[in-house]
């Protein structure tokens, strides 16, 4: 943190200082502290120069009648765990069940053990043997804390008597205090997904260390009702669309979640800090619009680790998604008058067989204010399993298109990525860059990638100037309310935040993008992804911002206000000359939008 040439600061000091403890905590020095360390300033330099001595005091105090010279160095001795801690309890428990496995000592005031001590040490890195390190006691805090299963964590180090090798020796004890086995939560959301404003609620049920594994098994009812564009309302574009609440969206989801890794192929060498998870996914979903009622079932198997304090992993090598389509008449006239009919293959019954990888890079640290970014890079590929198992078929042909249960499956890749650096003024400003973008490729059994994977602009979160689903793709003119979708997604932004009075925040800004197709599969004009023109297909707008800070979430308005709209004459694209007051898009949302 000191180095020569550097500016003179105070903030320099104490990093360093906070430096040299945690390392010399790491290394045994279990009695270290800051008070060791002073730094003496000489200032009597010319050119506003200053020379300056780093000083690490050795402990003065006296203990067992002599004089200690030097700073001790501990080991661990014996690591002690009690599974049913009460801090509230006027008399502690006489432990009824004692287990020594791997060197743990484990104790509960139960005839039988809540919980296996091969699934909790998975979560302790405080081991017999090794030297004291204040990391180890974080990495097992918050190991066990994230297993969901206890209200309260404790750890504390007594020191213990020397054994024959002279070294000096801590005990450990980790105190668990298991919280409920079951409990149930009601929770009220505003939602936002894809830019539609709504409210929600969640009913969940939770069954805690079911198998004495560490368990989590949730059920999960969701209920949801929006407000969006409705594609099939007989209104003329040029016309205000007031929006209404008229989609809802009901269903159940049940989740698993064992903390440890149960894929075969999973067994790599990852660090025991990674805390890995499985997790068995399954849930319905009911969705009822103007245009169309849509039933969702989706059943999903995989696991999440982290490889670093700032690096996590998500892989899901088996995930099955089932959607089923029942379009309403008028919304099936309406496509029939564009002349889109190859729109409607968008809406028909699919089934995907893919799996899926996410990386999440996010090097934010809480409560101090510093640059970072964030980095999100996914995955996705469907069909392939399903596909080879049709090659092998005697009368296989490479031109048919497939079926499972009369149902054709799609075969597809699809990466994508978002990217966003934040660059912190102060406490209060700071100022946001943001690129984003993703492709889908549909391939052998497929025309065309499913609904559910294709690509929008527009909206609370990328494009505020305009509705969701209502640019693109390209520089094709849409003219109607039919939601517009793409293979092909770029969007930028650029956010600047300030603070204006206590839970009051503002926010500038300025995005730009657009979607395209990749080829043409439908024959819109202007609408392909083209390297020399993209460019110029560039949706661009700008707005204000306020949002108002509530520490447990943030509530945001958005104003967005067209710059340039792709879909107008190539030489008649710049709309600001054209703003009126109701050219204004207003968003609202929860929490910031990216």
């Amino acid at each position: 943190m000191l180095k020569a040439g550097n500016n003179y600061s105070t903030t320099d000091f104490q990093n360093e200082r906070d430096r040299i403890t945690t390392l010399l905590r790491n290394r045994g020095y279990y009695d270290f502290s800051q008070a060791y360390i002073s730094f003496s300033v000489d200032t009597s330099l010319k050119s506003q120069q200053t020379d300056v001595y780093f000083v690490i005091k050795n402990p003065s105090q006296v203990a067992f009648g002599d004089t200690i010279p030097l700073h001790k160095v501990y080991r661990i001795n014996n690591v002690y765990i009690q599974t049913d801690y009460d801090p509230l309890a006027k008399n502690l428990k006489i432990p009824t069940d004692t287990v020594v496995y791997k060197n743990y000592h484990f104790t509960s005031s139960f005839k039988k053990m809540r919980f296996k001590p091969e699934a909790l040490l998975s979560r302790i890195f405080i081991e017999k043997g090794d030297l004291y390190k204040v990391n180890n006691a974080d990495y097992t805090y918050k190991g066990l804390a994230n297993l969901g299963l206890f209200r309260f964590v404790n750890i504390r180090y007594e020191p213990a008597e020397e054994d024959s090798t002279n070294y000096h020796l801590l005990n450990s004890f980790i105190s668990l205090s298991p919280s409920a086995k079951q409990d149930y939560k009601v929770e009220l959301e505003g939602t936002h997904n894809g830019g539609n404003f709504g409210i929600g609620g969640n009913l969940t049920y939770r069954n805690k260390n079911s198998f004495r594994s560490a368990e989590l098994i949730e059920l999960k009812i969701r209920a949801k009702i929006e407000s969006i564009p409705d594609f099939v309302d007989s209104t003329s574009a040029d016309q205000a669309r007031p929006l209404s609440l008229n989609t809802y969206e009901i269903g159940p989801e049940l989740n698993i979640r064992i903390p440890r890794l149960l894929w075969p192929l999973a067994k790599f060498n990852h660090s025991r800090s990674s805390n890995p998870v499985t997790n068995f996914t399954s849930y319905f979903n009911y969705q009822k619009r103007p245009e169309y009622t849509r039933n969702n079932l989706v059943f999903s198997s995989g696991f999440e680790f982290k490889e670093s304090k700032y690096k996590k992993h998500f892989v899901y090598p088996a995930e099955i998604n089932y959607s089923s389509f029942n379009l309403s008449q008028a919304f099936v006239n309406k496509l029939e008058a564009l002349n889109d009919i190859q729109l409607i293959l968008y809406y028909r019954n699919y089934l995907i067989s893919n799996g899926r990888y996410t990386f999440i890079y996010n090097s934010q640290e809480q409560n101090l204010y510093r640059d970072f970014v964030y980095f999100r890079f996914s995955f996705e590929i469907a069909g392939n399993s399903l596909r080879l198992i049709d090659k092998l078929r005697t009368n296989y042909d490479d031109n048919k298109t497939y079926q499972v249960l009369g149902i054709n499956y799609s075969q597809y890749i699809r990466p994508d990525f978002d990217f966003s650096y934040y660059q912190i003024f102060s406490s209060h400003t700071a100022l946001v860059y943001r690129l984003a973008a993703g492709i889908g490729v549909a391939y052998l059994n497929s025309d065309f990638i499913p609904y559910e994977k294709t690509f929008f602009a527009g909206g609370a979160n990328d494009l505020r100037a305009f509705r969701a689903r209502t640019i693109g793709p390209g520089s094709y003119a849409a003219n109607n309310f039919i939601e517009q979708l793409g293979d092909i997604k770029i969007n930028a932004n650029i956010e600047y935040r300030f603070d204006i009075f206590r839970i009051l925040e503002g926010a500038i800004f300025a995005d730009a993008g657009n979607i395209w197709l990749r080829d043409n599969f439908r024959e819109l004009p202007g609408s392909r992804f083209q390297p020399g023109t993209f460019l110029s297909e560039l949706a661009l707008g700008t707005g204000v911002g306020m949002r108002l800070d509530f520490t447990f979430f943030i509530f945001r308005v958005d104003a967005g206000i067209p710059l340039k709209d792709p879909g107008r004459a190539a030489d008649d694209r710049w709309v600001i000359n054209y703003l009126k007051l109701n050219s204004i898009n207003y968003n609202f949302g929860i929490g910031y939008p990216f």
